[in-house]
């Protein structure tokens, strides 16, 4: 076989193949082009991981900030649930319990957080970070189904664009939110079927597109509800034939948004109940208006190569210069309606001033003021200005570059290079991420004039030349960008997470087999995270999330444990005994050492490494009878911890002695301090010796029978810093008061010994005020209490994250103290019958029970999850519903237009003349004449039947052909 006849087999084979059913699923369905769309940005992120060793290509991780603290160790809960079972609505491994339902609608409800299982135990990090990026890629590729769809455009630009939206510097400096990216990969999906459901009245997809959205992230699908009226209005303009079509796609586009946030009610409804418990159900709406930031600097910041804001900072807008560059010619193209430019840039608008704006901010987020992170919303600038530069980069391939277009180019690109020159203070600096933005604006320029210019055969040559360039180019700028932004969030060491995990477990391990409670509590002595608890996976009591029960936090701050309502947190360090025993912790974990106070009340048990496990002397169950004295007690927010403890153990138990008697400072040491005395425990110092830093140092002489605590707090991080010591023995020391006060114990000391407390001032501040408070525990008070405490404690028989089965004896009538945080959602039954719960020290369960031996049941369903499964039944039985009747009225339709097309054909029948004649005869039962007709051919006459078969006609005329042809 020559060269000729095998390129005429290739032709021959790319013709089956192109005409084959593969063909038109890769290219006409645009799977091809989805595929990439998801390849490209998932490929370049990880190619940035690989530059900064995250594992598996080093010894480092994503793991920062919150995403340290909160979202890996909530993804590790979920994942556990999923394999060993375990209730979605409920879980005891943080915040003394936790409506888990609500927790997961913000951070760990993502489908893809379903793919963990696949992952081994010592590789669930390494599923976090591949569906994080998976979650990436999908953005790109539902990008491109949008812009596919929307400009009915199938070739690899949409790949091109769809990296600019996957990889915006939204998606840099924030993919350590990894639970946000879901509905941000969702978003175009949405966006899609609104345009579908405004073009063609197709409304199913933007109906489980929307549904998908909330239930993964009910936060960002807020936005995308919000900004699903946008773009309803810009669409409904531009595809939308006439009033009444207008109004039908409004009462369509209601109903399918009624639907898709029905069909999520089982997710929604629990969350929003669960919000109401927080600290963000406080905000009130500002009265004022005023702007944040300057607006040269926030369209200066649509800059590439520049570091995305992290934490805090301007608004990420950036989505690469070449969509700056072809927003010039979106605006002012000749080929692009005006309304289509007015609507698109009234929604950049619309985003860029609700960034800036306090009260339209405000409004965005939910009614609340975010702390950190903020324009949480600003992906959405990005998802506008990509697809306008689409849309004008369509233009240009689909009649060609003209002059002008080039001239359009450069305004755009100036302009954000102008903005930069007067947000630097008037100042041209040539280097960094303006240098490279300039010469990467340049090349894409070049790459136009160059198409423009150079002599291609064809239109479609020319394209595909352009678009291989760009693409080049495209893709090398987002490579830079992404590892831009993967040393702007930062890593920290794989290795070293979580700490002493080995030990930890092993301790944890002992205390599985060899206790046989079904439920008690477990904490560490030292914060690792905020949410240890999960992390390492023990029943604990700390916790830092947005859906942290803010009346906990509260009885927590008031135990004189770390905790701030604003802050969203409440976690343990160290304490008394007294809070050890009501809130169930019967095993402390101590990493690095030995814990050198408290012999009296923990009792080491056993060691693991360097860390250490101790028992609880004084434990106390899930629930125990106190006396209906504590429903007497004050909501005192003032009073310092130990006489707060006082009070409460006093009303619980009737014990009148005082646990806890302040003791008087034995000798005081001031270094390079002036300090003033304000009241017992209250000082005020300044610092006028020239020295960065000076120091406060108070001794309490230790008393037989009792044991030292202090309460300290350094008001506005003035003093930031103890050192706690018993005789010569290091109690504990840092930071310790940096962020908020804390209770801690003084060790051992006993008639003779000593113990001591050294605040040191930060070094920011020159004077201030600080809080200095020691108390003795008793403990022969404590054991008078604790026994009357634990002598009608709640026996449990049966335990499930739902459902807690036991039995307690009441020797009086009283009332039930459940260290469980008060929610409508859990029940108590008491032999069979349900009771009245309510809240106790404004945080946690109480129930009344009657005196003698009752069954004691507690259930949990979250509050509003029955009736939001209701709603989401509802909902699917009303989508199902609507998809049957559409169905009908598509096939009534045909039928009708199929008796249409046949009554046209009879009416065109009837009106032969022939077809009327035939109908007499046929009544007379006699021959139709008009069935015989004679034509005269070759001097013969010819008798031709009208019901002659298409062999003879067709010889007939070609035999009239022949004639005809002879003929002439």
């Amino acid at each position: 076989m020559n060269k000729e006849e095998k390129r005429a087999a290739a032709r021959l084979r790319w013709e089956r193949f192109r005409k084959g059913k593969f063909y038109g699923i890769l290219y006409d369905k645009g799977v091809l082009y989805f595929i990439l769309s998801f390849l490209i940005p998932f490929i370049i992120l990880w190619y940035a991981f690989s530059m900064y060793s995250i594992h598996p290509f080093g010894d480092r991780q994503i793991l920062v900030v919150d995403l340290w603290h909160q979202y890996y160790p909530f993804f590790r809960v979920v994942r556990e649930k999923l394999l060993n079972g375990g209730s979605f609505l409920y879980s005891w491994e943080n915040g003394l319990g936790t409506n888990f339902l609500s927790l997961i609608s913000y951070y760990a409800a993502s489908p893809l957080n379903w793919l963990s299982v696949f992952f081994g135990d010592d590789h669930v990090r390494d599923a976090m970070t591949f569906i994080l990026s998976a979650k990436i890629g999908f953005a790109g590729a539902f990008f491109s189904s949008f812009l596919r769809y929307t400009y009915k455009r199938r070739d690899f630009s949409i790949c091109m664009f769809s990296v600019m939206y996957a990889l915006s510097s939204y998606t840099l400096g924030y993919y350590w939110n990894v639970m946000w990216f879901d509905t941000v990969a969702l978003f175009p999906l949405v966006m899609l079927g609104i345009v579908a459901l405004c073009r063609e009245g197709r409304w199913k997809l933007f109906t489980i597109a929307l549904m998908l959205s909330l239930v993964s992230n009910y936060y960002i699908g807020y936005f995308t509800c919000i900004f699903s009226v946008f773009m309803f209005a810009s669409a409904s303009i531009i595809e939308c034939r006439g009033i009444k079509d207008w109004f039908r796609k409004l009462l369509l586009m209601i109903r399918s948004s009624v639907i898709g946030a029905g069909l999520g009610g089982f997710m929604l409804l629990p969350a929003y109940f669960g919000l109401q418990l927080t600290y963000s159900a406080n905000n009130t709406m500002p009265r004022d208006i005023s702007f944040y930031e300057d607006w040269r600097k926030i369209f200066a910041h649509l800059l590439s190569y520049d570091e995305p804001t992290k934490v805090d900072g301007l608004p990420n807008f950036a989505c690469g210069m070449l969509a700056v560059l072809l927003f010039g010619v979106f605006l002012f193209s000749f080929g692009i309606k005006i309304r289509e430019k007015v609507s698109s840039l009234l929604m950049l608008a619309v985003i860029a001033v609700s960034c800036n704006m306090n009260i339209l901010n405000f409004i965005w987020h939910g009614f609340h003021f975010t702390n950190q992170i903020p324009y949480r919303f600003a992906f959405i600038f990005s998802f506008v200005l990509a697809a306008a530069a689409f849309r004008a980069f369509d233009i240009i391939l689909s009649r060609g570059i003209k002059i002008y277009h080039l001239v359009l180019m450069v305004i755009a690109p100036v302009t954000v290079f102008v903005l930069n020159y007067y947000a630097a203070g008037k100042k041209f600096e040539f280097e960094g991420a303006l240098r490279s933005s300039i010469i990467i604006t340049g090349a894409f320029w070049l790459i136009f004039i160059a198409a423009k210019i150079f002599p291609f055969k064809t239109q479609k040559m020319r394209n595909c030349m352009m678009m291989l360039a760009l693409s080049a180019a495209l893709f090398s700028e987002f490579v830079s960008n992404a590892q831009m932004g993967v040393k702007t969030v930062d890593n920290t060491s794989y290795t070293d997470y979580p700490a002493r995990y080995e030990e930890v477990e092993e301790l944890l391990d002992c205390t599985r087999k060899t206790d046989k409670s079904l439920f008690y509590r477990t904490e560490m002595s030292q914060t690792y995270t905020l949410n240890d608890s999960a992390l390492y996976g023990y029943r604990g009591m700390s916790q830092f999330s947005s859906a942290a029960n803010v009346s906990v936090t509260t009885m927590c701050k008031r135990f004189g444990l770390y905790a701030s309502e604003a802050g969203n947190r409440y976690y343990y360090r160290t304490s008394t005994p007294v809070v050890n025993s009501l809130l169930g912790i019967k095993y402390l974990i101590k990493k690095d050492g030995e814990l050198n106070s408290e012999d009296w009340v923990l009792e080491k048990i056993q060691t693991s490494g360097n860390t250490n496990l101790y028992e609880n002397r004084y434990p106390l169950s899930l629930g125990f009878m106190v006396s209906e004295n504590i429903l007497r007690m004050e909501d005192n927010g003032g009073a310092n911890p130990f006489e707060y403890q006082n009070d409460l153990i006093r009303r619980a138990t009737g014990v009148e002695d005082k646990l806890f008697v302040p003791q008087p400072v034995a000798l005081v040491e001031y270094d390079g301090l002036e300090v003033t005395k304000n009241g017992y425990g209250n000082y005020t110092f300044q610092n006028e010796s020239g020295e960065p830093t000076g120091s406060a140092t108070y001794t309490y002489d230790c008393i037989d029978g009792s044991y030292l605590y202090g309460y300290a707090n350094g008001t506005g991080g003035t003093c930031d810093s103890l050192e706690i010591k018993c005789g010569d023995t290091l109690i504990d020391s840092g930071k310790l008061i940096e962020s908020y006060p804390i209770v801690f114990p003084m060790g051992n000391g006993q008639t003779g010994e000593s113990s001591t407390v050294k605040l040191t001032s930060n070094e920011k501040h020159k004077s201030g005020n600080f809080k200095i408070m020691v108390y003795a525990l008793s403990k022969d008070t404590y054991e008078k209490a604790y026994c009357a405490l634990a002598d009608e404690q709640l026996h449990i028989k049966s335990f499930e994250d739902t459902d807690i089965i036991g039995s307690v004896e009441a020797k009086t009538d009283g009332i039930m103290f459940l260290s469980i945080p008060y929610e409508k959602g859990w029940k108590v039954y008491i032999d069979g019958e349900k009771a009245d719960t309510f809240k106790l020290l404004q945080a946690v369960l109480g129930v009344r029970v009657p005196a003698g031996r009752h069954d004691i049941e507690l259930r949990y369903t979250p509050e509003g999850f029955p009736l939001g499964v209701t709603i989401s039944f509802a909902s699917l039985v009303l989508f199902v519903f609507c998809m049957v009747c559409e169905r009908r009225r598509r096939i009534r339709r045909q039928a009708l237009s199929a008796e249409a097309a046949a009554a046209q054909a009879e009416a065109q029948q009837e009106e032969n003349p022939y077809r009327q004649g035939a109908a007499i005869y046929d009544q007379l039962g006699i021959p139709n004449p008009m069935d015989y007709i004679g034509r005269v051919e070759d001097s013969e006459v010819v008798l031709y039947d009208g019901s002659a078969t298409a062999e003879k006609e067709a010889d007939n005329a070609q035999s009239e052909s022949d004639d005809s042809l002879q003929g002439h």
